[in-house]
């Protein structure tokens, strides 16, 4: 669904056009375009898909699987976090293995999404655990300009976290 309206009346938008995308969250990027990432229920293919909308979310211009952002079938979360030379700033966060729910990793991007080069691990698991889903959904919010907050499940969803982690004191940005 999306508005044009702030909030008055929402409409249904087109399909993204992979199937088996799901649990999606969407963040603006710059141009007033929409970037949608979604995990892929399908499990074809270990990586988030990716959908670029040019007029808020009524169509999807552009789809594509991301190879930079593994996914083992799992919610993940992205947000719009500032501005940088244009550009919007997004920090996205999954379960960053693709075989299964762990390697929580908060990840970086100057470029609207494109490339991701900062990456920064928040939790996973020791060499010698048998825990199969250690991290697991994520949710992530910008608590100031350096630091976001991060709510995930931990070990087989046993555990609901917290933790917040100054970005740029951890990728020196």
């Amino acid at each position: 669904y999306f508005t044009d309206d702030h909030g008055k009346s929402f409409r249904l938008g087109e399909n993204v056009m992979i199937p088996g995308s799901n649990e999606a969250t969407a963040a603006q990027i710059s141009g007033n375009k929409l970037m949608l990432n979604a995990r892929n229920q399908k499990g074809d293919i270990r990586a988030r898909i990716i959908a670029i909308s040019n007029n808020g979310g009524e169509t999807w211009d552009k789809t594509y699987f991301d190879p930079n952002l593994p996914d083992p079938v799992c919610e993940g979360s992205i947000l719009t976090i500032g501005e940088q030379n244009g550009k919007n700033i997004l920090a996205f966060c999954n379960a960053a293995d693709s075989l299964r729910r762990d390697n929580l990793t908060l990840r970086i991007s100057f470029d609207d999404g494109f490339s991701w080069p900062v990456n920064i691990p928040v939790d996973k698991s020791s060499e010698s655990s048998k825990v199969t889903d250690y991290t697991a959904y994520s949710d992530i919010v910008k608590i100031s300009p350096d630091e976001i907050g991060i709510l995930y499940e931990l070990e087989n969803y046993s555990q609901i976290v917290f933790k917040s982690i100054n970005w740029r004191k951890a990728s020196n940005k």
